[in-house]
């Protein structure tokens, strides 16, 4: 479990690093900045599609054996960065290949938890990798800029070669497990890759064409469920109401993590003449406060219900935009403390909400259904920061946004509520029939 857990969080620097080293690319390789994020937006596609992709391979193969494909695939793509640094089009090549390989390790660690760990550790485990999203975001940031700044950029395609040496680890603790399934839907897969991958590009690029197609493959994809053999899922799976209101609730509130975060940087100038590096420097006290959490989960959840750690969670978050609404504008301190109150209830949302979204699904489909959970944060995210810039055009100012995303984040949490208080009466009727 340490070495997957290494595994997930450097492979989460990594990729956030690169996200954050679009600008020095763009003067190292003399491109326009716009061509530069392809690096960052086509990966973010690779990551959400990934997600599915090595979930639903999870079934079919062991851990282990995609953890070690998942690491060839960041090896070559990293080389090839490296190797061909002058060179736009295999830069981009390479690092799309190396981050097929990085969506293994952000995907096989939560899927070994749900699937392998008893159902009381899982908690404890999952609030780990709350952790570790936590500390990616911001060791990579904080490693992207030191490099580009003291080394080069391309220095960043050398880091990922360091998870060769997890190899040997990954043979010797890593179980070689039990497939549940021998059947790989590779159809399901394309279909779902072919959605995923028009959706995302239609949010943050906004060619209209994406959308029938995703809108042929969502069709289709809905036929071969009913009709194949043996489909990706099964029907009843979009029928299990604890985890489909997980996926609303998910697909709203996430939404509005990114778009808070994309705001930060325009408002601290606004409000305080902060520049962009300054404004980073106030999430530090939030990530910060989020690994903390994301590690005590696991004993949070000894004390509190799933159900009582969600609504928490929820609190923090619409309280966090609420008080932001209110006092951002008045003084730096009151936008950290907003900011810390925000990034703790998404660490402590993860763990319980992805415990209760599989409370009900057998182990055998636990890999697909966690592919599906993290495909939906991957399509809220860009949801989320599209709205964002268009509210922070559209409303008179920064404050009455924040308002406007603590509507959002509040419907979502109203919405999932009353679902699931609907679905605890009824249990409770079917066990008083019992």
């Amino acid at each position: 479990m340490p070495i997957l857990l290494f595994t997930f969080v450097f492979s989460l620097i990594i990729d956030n690093g690169f996200k954050t080293m679009t600008g020095p690319m763009a003067e190292g390789l003399h491109i326009e900045v716009g061509k530069a994020s392809l690096q960052a937006s086509l990966a973010g596609v690779i990551i959400g599609i990934g997600a599915v992709v090595y979930a639903a391979l999870a079934d079919a193969f062991s851990i282990r054996k995609l953890a070690l494909v998942g690491i060839g695939l960041v090896a070559i793509g990293s080389v090839m960065g490296f190797a061909f640094s002058s060179s736009w089009p295999l830069v981009l090549t390479g690092r799309l290949i190396q981050t097929a390989g990085l969506a293994a390790a952000e995907t096989l660690y939560v899927i070994y938890v749900t699937k392998y760990l008893p159902a009381k550790d899982q908690k404890t485990y999952l609030g780990f990798s709350t952790a570790a999203f936590q500390a990616g975001l911001l060791v990579g940031a904080l490693t992207s800029g030191f490099l580009s700044t003291y080394v080069s950029w391309t220095a960043m395609f050398l880091l990922p070669l360091v998870l060769v040496a997890a190899v040997p680890f990954i043979l010797k603790y890593v179980p070689e497990g039990e497939a549940f399934s021998t059947h790989l839907d590779v159809i399901g897969l394309l279909l779902v890759a072919v959605f995923s991958t028009a959706l995302i590009v239609y949010l943050q690029y906004m060619y209209w064409w994406c959308i029938p197609i995703a809108v042929l493959a969502v069709a289709l994809f809905a036929w071969r469920v009913v009709a194949a053999a043996h489909p990706l899922v099964r029907p009843e799976f979009f029928t299990n109401g604890r985890y489909v209101w997980a996926l609303v609730l998910v697909l709203v509130v996430y939404s509005t993590q990114l778009g808070y975060i994309v705001l930060i940087p325009f408002a601290a100038k606004e409000f305080h003449g902060l520049n962009q590096s300054d404004a980073a420097l106030l999430m530090v006290p939030g990530y910060i406060c989020a690994v903390i959490v994301g590690i005590t989960s696991g004993k949070i959840g000894r004390i509190l219900t799933s159900r009582q750690t969600i609504m928490a969670a929820l609190g923090l978050i619409i309280g966090a935009l609420v008080f932001g609404a209110l006092s951002i504008h008045l003084w730096v301190g009151l936008l950290i403390v907003s900011i810390v109150l925000f990034a703790s209830g998404f660490a402590l949302l993860y763990a319980p909400l992805v415990n209760t979204a599989l409370s009900k699904i057998l182990p055998e489909k636990s890999g697909i259904a966690i592919g599906f959970y993290n495909l939906t944060i991957n399509i809220g995210i860009p949801v989320g920061i599209a709205y964002t810039f268009w509210l922070m055009e559209h409303l008179p100012n920064y404050n009455t946004v924040l308002w406007a995303l603590a509507a959002i984040a509040s419907a979502g949490a109203v919405v999932y509520l009353v679902a699931d208080r609907s679905m605890l009466a009824g249990e409770k009727r079917r066990d008083r029939v019992a």
